[in-house]
Protein backbone atom coordinates (compact mmCIF):
# COMPACT_ATOMS: atom_id res chain seq x y z
CA UNK A 1 0.00 0.00 0.00
CA UNK A 2 3.01 2.14 0.24
CA UNK A 3 3.82 1.65 -3.02
CA UNK A 4 1.47 3.68 -4.36
CA UNK A 5 1.86 7.26 -2.79
CA UNK A 6 5.67 6.88 -3.13
CA UNK A 7 4.96 6.44 -7.07
CA UNK A 8 2.81 9.80 -6.98
CA UNK A 9 5.47 11.07 -4.94
CA UNK A 10 8.07 10.63 -7.80
CA UNK A 11 6.36 10.66 -10.52
CA UNK A 12 6.35 13.72 -12.88
CA UNK A 13 4.10 16.17 -12.88
CA UNK A 14 3.25 15.83 -16.40
CA UNK A 15 2.43 12.07 -15.74
CA UNK A 16 0.24 12.69 -13.19
CA UNK A 17 -1.90 15.39 -15.69
CA UNK A 18 -2.41 12.14 -17.40
CA UNK A 19 -3.17 9.75 -15.50
CA UNK A 20 -6.17 12.41 -13.63
CA UNK A 21 -7.07 13.04 -17.43
CA UNK A 22 -7.67 9.42 -18.08
CA UNK A 23 -9.80 8.70 -15.16
CA UNK A 24 -11.76 11.42 -15.57
CA UNK A 25 -12.48 10.33 -19.16
CA UNK A 26 -13.12 7.10 -18.27
CA UNK A 27 -15.32 8.06 -15.44
CA UNK A 28 -17.52 9.52 -17.72
CA UNK A 29 -18.35 7.40 -20.28
CA UNK A 30 -19.33 5.28 -17.33
CA UNK A 31 -21.79 7.53 -16.55
CA UNK A 32 -22.83 8.48 -20.40
CA UNK A 33 -23.62 5.44 -22.64
CA UNK A 34 -22.44 6.49 -26.45
CA UNK A 35 -25.62 6.41 -28.79
CA UNK A 36 -25.45 3.27 -30.42
CA UNK A 37 -24.34 3.34 -34.33
CA UNK A 38 -26.99 3.87 -36.73
CA UNK A 39 -25.09 0.98 -39.06
CA UNK A 40 -27.95 -1.30 -39.38
CA UNK A 41 -31.30 0.83 -38.87
CA UNK A 42 -33.77 -1.61 -37.20
CA UNK A 43 -36.37 0.45 -39.38
CA UNK A 44 -36.83 3.51 -41.00
CA UNK A 45 -39.74 5.34 -39.82
CA UNK A 46 -40.78 8.71 -41.95
CA UNK A 47 -43.50 11.15 -41.04
CA UNK A 48 -45.27 12.56 -43.88
CA UNK A 49 -48.70 14.37 -43.78
CA UNK A 50 -52.21 11.96 -44.09
CA UNK A 51 -52.23 13.11 -47.45
CA UNK A 52 -49.38 12.00 -48.69
CA UNK A 53 -49.19 8.58 -47.71
CA UNK A 54 -49.13 6.17 -49.90
CA UNK A 55 -51.96 4.95 -52.19
CA UNK A 56 -53.84 2.12 -51.97
CA UNK A 57 -56.41 1.17 -54.86
CA UNK A 58 -58.11 -2.39 -54.91
CA UNK A 59 -58.16 -2.10 -58.57
CA UNK A 60 -54.65 -0.77 -59.38
CA UNK A 61 -51.41 1.29 -58.63
CA UNK A 62 -51.05 4.68 -59.45
CA UNK A 63 -47.85 6.78 -58.78
CA UNK A 64 -48.34 9.27 -55.86
CA UNK A 65 -48.27 13.05 -56.26
CA UNK A 66 -44.71 14.91 -55.16
CA UNK A 67 -41.58 13.23 -54.28
CA UNK A 68 -41.82 12.87 -50.40
CA UNK A 69 -42.23 8.75 -51.04
CA UNK A 70 -39.94 7.92 -53.66
CA UNK A 71 -37.10 9.78 -52.04
CA UNK A 72 -38.00 8.04 -48.27
CA UNK A 73 -37.49 5.02 -50.31
CA UNK A 74 -34.28 6.18 -51.73
CA UNK A 75 -32.91 7.37 -48.44
CA UNK A 76 -34.08 3.70 -46.93
CA UNK A 77 -31.73 1.75 -49.52
CA UNK A 78 -29.04 3.64 -48.77
CA UNK A 79 -29.45 3.09 -44.94
CA UNK A 80 -30.20 -0.48 -45.90
CA UNK A 81 -33.70 -0.22 -44.12
CA UNK A 82 -37.20 -0.39 -46.46
CA UNK A 83 -39.47 3.36 -44.71
CA UNK A 84 -42.35 2.80 -42.86
CA UNK A 85 -44.76 6.40 -43.20
CA UNK A 86 -46.26 7.62 -40.55
CA UNK A 87 -49.21 10.24 -41.11
CA UNK A 88 -48.29 13.47 -38.68
CA UNK A 89 -50.49 16.07 -38.66
CA UNK A 90 -47.87 19.53 -38.84
CA UNK A 91 -48.54 20.60 -35.40
CA UNK A 92 -46.93 16.91 -34.43
CA UNK A 93 -44.10 17.03 -36.10
CA UNK A 94 -41.47 18.41 -33.81
CA UNK A 95 -43.01 15.90 -30.59
CA UNK A 96 -42.87 12.95 -32.90
CA UNK A 97 -39.41 13.37 -33.57
CA UNK A 98 -38.44 14.48 -29.99
CA UNK A 99 -40.20 11.29 -28.89
CA UNK A 100 -38.74 8.61 -30.85
CA UNK A 101 -41.82 7.90 -32.86
CA UNK A 102 -40.07 8.94 -36.29
CA UNK A 103 -36.65 8.83 -37.43
CA UNK A 104 -37.17 11.89 -39.98
CA UNK A 105 -40.32 14.18 -41.49
CA UNK A 106 -40.69 14.73 -45.10
CA UNK A 107 -42.65 17.96 -45.30
CA UNK A 108 -42.21 20.79 -47.71
CA UNK A 109 -41.18 24.55 -47.10
CA UNK A 110 -44.17 26.05 -45.52
CA UNK A 111 -45.42 23.21 -42.97
CA UNK A 112 -41.89 22.89 -41.95
CA UNK A 113 -42.19 25.75 -40.02
CA UNK A 114 -44.43 24.02 -37.20
CA UNK A 115 -40.83 22.50 -36.28
CA UNK A 116 -39.32 24.13 -33.19
CA UNK A 117 -35.95 24.29 -31.77
CA UNK A 118 -33.81 20.75 -31.25
CA UNK A 119 -34.55 19.68 -34.93
CA UNK A 120 -32.37 19.75 -38.04
CA UNK A 121 -33.68 20.83 -41.41
CA UNK A 122 -31.73 19.24 -44.45
CA UNK A 123 -32.34 20.30 -47.42
CA UNK A 124 -32.91 17.82 -50.18
CA UNK A 125 -32.39 19.69 -53.55
CA UNK A 126 -35.31 19.23 -54.54
CA UNK A 127 -37.81 22.91 -55.13
CA UNK A 128 -40.44 23.36 -57.22
CA UNK A 129 -43.56 25.78 -58.04
CA UNK A 130 -47.27 24.73 -58.81
CA UNK A 131 -48.05 24.86 -62.71
CA UNK A 132 -50.85 23.93 -64.41
CA UNK A 133 -51.46 21.52 -67.11
CA UNK A 134 -53.78 22.67 -69.68
CA UNK A 135 -54.99 22.55 -73.41
CA UNK A 136 -52.37 24.14 -76.07
CA UNK A 137 -55.39 25.37 -78.14
CA UNK A 138 -57.28 26.96 -75.16
CA UNK A 139 -54.47 28.48 -72.99
CA UNK A 140 -55.20 30.51 -69.75
CA UNK A 141 -52.53 32.98 -69.28
CA UNK A 142 -53.04 34.47 -66.03
CA UNK A 143 -54.25 32.63 -62.23
CA UNK A 144 -57.13 34.99 -62.23
CA UNK A 145 -58.53 33.48 -65.30
CA UNK A 146 -59.25 30.13 -63.44
CA UNK A 147 -62.32 31.82 -61.63
CA UNK A 148 -64.98 29.87 -62.40
CA UNK A 149 -63.12 27.30 -64.33
CA UNK A 150 -63.29 23.24 -63.01
CA UNK A 151 -59.89 22.66 -61.79
CA UNK A 152 -58.57 19.37 -60.90
CA UNK A 153 -55.90 18.65 -58.25
CA UNK A 154 -54.61 15.44 -56.13
CA UNK A 155 -55.17 15.21 -53.04
CA UNK A 156 -51.86 15.02 -51.69
CA UNK A 157 -50.88 18.86 -53.12
CA UNK A 158 -51.91 21.01 -50.60
CA UNK A 159 -50.39 23.76 -52.27
CA UNK A 160 -52.16 23.45 -55.32
CA UNK A 161 -55.74 23.03 -53.71
CA UNK A 162 -54.88 26.21 -51.74
CA UNK A 163 -54.12 28.26 -55.10
CA UNK A 164 -57.18 26.88 -56.70
CA UNK A 165 -58.99 28.15 -54.03
CA UNK A 166 -57.66 31.52 -54.07
CA UNK A 167 -58.30 31.84 -58.24
CA UNK A 168 -61.94 31.05 -57.31
CA UNK A 169 -61.73 28.21 -59.57
CA UNK A 170 -64.18 24.95 -59.06
CA UNK A 171 -62.11 22.04 -57.28
CA UNK A 172 -62.01 18.94 -58.07
CA UNK A 173 -59.94 16.36 -56.07
CA UNK A 174 -58.52 12.70 -56.91
CA UNK A 175 -56.19 10.13 -55.39
CA UNK A 176 -53.33 10.41 -58.13
CA UNK A 177 -52.04 12.86 -60.39
CA UNK A 178 -52.64 10.87 -63.41
CA UNK A 179 -56.14 10.45 -62.23
CA UNK A 180 -56.71 14.43 -62.31
CA UNK A 181 -54.71 14.83 -65.28
CA UNK A 182 -56.75 12.59 -67.92
CA UNK A 183 -59.30 14.85 -66.92
CA UNK A 184 -57.39 17.63 -68.64
CA UNK A 185 -57.24 14.69 -71.68
CA UNK A 186 -61.07 14.22 -71.53
CA UNK A 187 -62.00 18.04 -71.41
CA UNK A 188 -64.15 17.33 -67.74
CA UNK A 189 -60.96 20.22 -66.39
CA UNK A 190 -60.10 22.90 -67.63
CA UNK A 191 -56.54 22.85 -65.86
CA UNK A 192 -55.00 20.18 -63.16
CA UNK A 193 -52.32 21.83 -61.31
CA UNK A 194 -49.24 20.12 -60.10
CA UNK A 195 -45.06 20.86 -59.49
CA UNK A 196 -44.24 22.82 -62.15
CA UNK A 197 -40.58 20.44 -62.44
CA UNK A 198 -42.98 17.50 -62.84
CA UNK A 199 -45.00 18.99 -65.97
CA UNK A 200 -42.22 20.27 -67.58
CA UNK A 201 -41.04 16.38 -67.48
CA UNK A 202 -44.20 15.71 -68.94
CA UNK A 203 -44.74 17.72 -71.48
CA UNK A 204 -41.48 16.73 -72.98
CA UNK A 205 -43.59 13.78 -74.42
CA UNK A 206 -44.97 13.79 -77.70
CA UNK A 207 -48.42 12.84 -76.91
CA UNK A 208 -48.27 15.58 -73.96
CA UNK A 209 -47.58 18.60 -76.38
CA UNK A 210 -51.53 19.27 -76.61
CA UNK A 211 -51.97 19.63 -73.34
CA UNK A 212 -48.91 21.49 -72.38
CA UNK A 213 -50.17 24.71 -71.66
CA UNK A 214 -49.28 26.27 -68.38
CA UNK A 215 -49.65 29.04 -66.20
CA UNK A 216 -46.42 30.50 -64.50
CA UNK A 217 -45.15 28.56 -61.46
CA UNK A 218 -46.82 29.93 -58.38
CA UNK A 219 -45.61 29.60 -54.03
CA UNK A 220 -42.10 27.81 -54.63
CA UNK A 221 -41.60 25.35 -51.99
CA UNK A 222 -38.53 23.48 -51.01
CA UNK A 223 -38.68 19.93 -49.79
CA UNK A 224 -37.29 19.14 -46.22
CA UNK A 225 -36.01 16.54 -44.25
CA UNK A 226 -36.14 17.27 -40.59
CA UNK A 227 -34.63 14.76 -38.18
CA UNK A 228 -33.99 15.21 -34.12
CA UNK A 229 -30.98 16.98 -32.94
CA UNK A 230 -30.77 14.56 -29.73
CA UNK A 231 -29.87 11.22 -31.85
CA UNK A 232 -26.41 12.98 -33.66
CA UNK A 233 -24.90 9.56 -34.92
CA UNK A 234 -28.67 8.87 -36.56
CA UNK A 235 -28.41 12.57 -37.50
CA UNK A 236 -24.94 11.99 -39.55
CA UNK A 237 -26.08 9.05 -40.91
CA UNK A 238 -29.25 10.88 -42.18
CA UNK A 239 -27.11 14.00 -43.85
CA UNK A 240 -24.88 11.54 -45.36
CA UNK A 241 -27.58 10.09 -47.16
CA UNK A 242 -29.81 12.86 -48.31
CA UNK A 243 -26.17 14.52 -49.30
CA UNK A 244 -26.41 11.75 -51.74
CA UNK A 245 -29.60 12.17 -53.17
CA UNK A 246 -30.02 15.81 -52.94
CA UNK A 247 -27.92 15.69 -56.54
CA UNK A 248 -29.79 17.56 -59.40
CA UNK A 249 -29.07 14.36 -61.95
CA UNK A 250 -31.09 12.15 -59.37
CA UNK A 251 -34.03 15.05 -59.03
CA UNK A 252 -34.24 14.77 -62.85
CA UNK A 253 -34.26 11.15 -63.87
CA UNK A 254 -36.81 11.31 -60.55
CA UNK A 255 -38.77 14.28 -62.71
CA UNK A 256 -38.60 11.58 -65.77
CA UNK A 257 -39.29 8.47 -63.97
CA UNK A 258 -42.43 10.24 -62.78
CA UNK A 259 -43.66 11.95 -66.35
CA UNK A 260 -43.48 8.34 -67.54
CA UNK A 261 -45.19 6.62 -65.14
CA UNK A 262 -47.73 8.99 -64.81
CA UNK A 263 -48.25 9.60 -68.72
CA UNK A 264 -48.90 5.52 -69.02
CA UNK A 265 -51.54 5.80 -65.88
CA UNK A 266 -53.29 8.56 -67.64
CA UNK A 267 -52.91 7.08 -70.87
CA UNK A 268 -54.68 3.36 -69.47
CA UNK A 269 -57.49 5.59 -67.72
CA UNK A 270 -58.12 7.48 -71.19
CA UNK A 271 -58.55 4.10 -73.16
CA UNK A 272 -59.83 1.85 -70.52
CA UNK A 273 -63.59 2.96 -70.91
CA UNK A 274 -62.90 2.50 -74.41
CA UNK A 275 -62.26 -0.70 -74.21
CA UNK A 276 -65.76 -2.00 -72.89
Amino acid sequence: MQAIPRFFQRAPVWLLALVCAAVTTAAAWALVLPEPPPARWAQLRIGVLASAMPLHSSTRAYTEEGHELALARALGERLGAAPQFVPLAPEAFAAALAQGQVDAVLVREPLAAAARSGLETLRTGYRSGTAAAMRSDQPLRRWEELRGKTVCVSRAHQGAQALAERAGARLQLFDAPAQALVQVRTGACDAALHDEAQLQALFQRKEWHKFSATLPPAAPAELLLLASTARPQALQALQQAVAAERRAPAWQERNQRWAANVAYEAYFDQIGPDCH
